[in-house]
């Protein structure tokens, strides 16, 4: 929104059915700073009027954060000449290096995967660390995250609130069970606590073909896989059709650099964790986790049409 005010277009916002007093309160704010009537507009309709309004030939930017499907599929219907820019979602691997600072990953490791509760597209849920020490870290990972207190995301003292409708806590609850059946070690979680809540869960080892291997979770669980070697780490990373942000902590930094020139990822944060951003960054997903570049500078540029006036003297 901020971009393209900046770069001069009036706005239209579709917030989720679910999440709209946010939008109305931006554009309540946009017009108490003094931009004209109308500049900032919010439509709280449904997925047929979205659809018609995304493909109307006036419209010249479309900008999509949401699922992959649904991002793709409105793509295909924009009107020639609309450009869009689409963020969908990602599994955020980190790679662990031996060297590294151990207990600054598993702090980095709990942060970056329950931040939120997990609702976030560079949420870390694919953990990287060497065969020989996996159960090891992953429950020290647990130890650190089963402390994570789960109450009323306005209370100071909880530190993951609410998943956003009862049905993502019945998905998840699923998934983490689909992954134990088979054959993922459960290190801590795997319970709901109400309809809305889900324990802070680490899974060990999940199958390649589990879902929370292959998928979003977008919830509060972190998965955490043995490697043989550094390249080993690399390819399982990049094995996935989805990547946005990555992470290596290392205390080698040739190592370090190596990895992240490596990494299919538009971030690789290095002894961070990978839920790091600031506005003027450039935020992007690759492969089926996005189109185009976000971040206040790259979404202005795309917002804007290049004319050049020629004039004989």
């Amino acid at each position: 929104v901020v971009p393209a005010i900046a770069a001069g277009c009036p706005v239209i916002i579709k917030p989720a059915s679910v999440t709209p007093l946010c939008c109305l309160r931006l554009a309540e704010l946009i017009k108490q700073a003094g931009l004209p009537e109308g500049w900032v507009q919010v439509a709280l309709t449904n997925r047929e009027n979205s659809e018609r309004l995304v493909t109307d030939s006036r419209v010249g930017f479309f900008s999509f954060i949401g699922s992959a499907k649904v991002g793709w599929y409105l793509k295909s219907k924009l009107a020639p000449g609309t450009r869009c820019a689409l963020e969908h979602g990602g599994v955020a691997p980190l790679i662990f290096d031996e060297y590294a600072d151990e207990q600054g990953f598993i702090n980095g490791v709990v942060k970056a995967s329950m931040y939120h509760s997990g609702q976030v597209c560079v949420s870390v849920q694919r953990v990287y660390v060497p065969a020989s020490r996996a159960h090891e870290l992953a429950q020290k990972i647990a130890d650190v995250a089963s402390k994570q207190v789960v109450g009323d995301a306005i209370n100071e003292d909880s530190d993951l609130g609410p998943l956003i409708l009862p049905k993502e806590t019945d998905r998840i609850e699923a998934w983490v069970d689909e992954a134990v059946d088979e054959g993922a070690q459960l290190i801590t979680g795997g319970k709901r606590i109400n309809k809305v809540s889900y324990e802070p869960t680490v899974l060990l080892n999940p199958a390649k073909g589990s879902k929370v291997s292959t998928q979003e979770v977008f919830g509060p669980v972190v998965c955490i896989y043995g490697y043989q070697t550094i390249d080993d780490a690399i390819e399982q990373a990049n094995s996935l059709d989805v990547s946005f942000q990555s992470a290596i902590f290392s205390d080698n930094v040739s190592l370090a650099m190596d990895v992240a020139k490596k990494l299919e990822a538009s971030a690789v944060m290095i002894n961070n964790y990978t839920t790091f951003r600031v506005d003027w960054m450039p935020f992007a997903g690759r492969k089926h986790s996005g189109y185009g570049i976000g971040g206040i500078g790259y979404s202005m540029r795309d917002m804007l049409e290049h004319k050049m006036i020629v004039t004989k003297a």
